[in-house]
């Protein structure tokens, strides 16, 4: 179907953070999209496509497995985060990002909801 605008999200640096939003003319269009992709190997990723949903409007489970670090030391990379967090249980995703004041930051999901809790 027609596209009317596509964004995928990127830091200041223009490095992609792996997702991204098309927005179709039509809702039947939006679906065929979902239909064909979701779940295509495209390279080494397996692309997930799903219907937007307005954070207001999403199921927010009470059970989370996701966290946010902030404070992270200046001399830490991916794997000193990995290494030092990964004793909390098994890290399934791990984005390490940096504000516009140059602080570091971390998504950390773990596989269980207990070993978020516990980090």
């Amino acid at each position: 179907g027609n596209i009317l605008s596509c964004k995928v999200a990127a830091d200041s640096t223009g490095k992609s953070y792996g997702y991204g939003f098309v927005h179709y003319e039509t809702e039947e269009a939006a679906k065929q999209a979902i239909e064909r992709v979701n779940g295509m190997q495209i390279g080494e990723k397996t692309v997930q496509v799903s219907q937007f949903v307005k954070r207001q409007e999403r199921d927010r489970p009470d059970i989370y497995t996701n966290t946010y670090i902030k404070g992270i030391p200046d001399s830490w990379d991916e794997a000193k985060v990995n290494e030092e967090f990964g004793a909390f249980g098994s890290i399934t995703s791990m984005a390490l990002r940096q504000d516009p004041k140059g602080r570091k930051f971390a998504f950390i999901n773990f596989e269980e909801p207990e070993q978020a809790k516990q980090c």
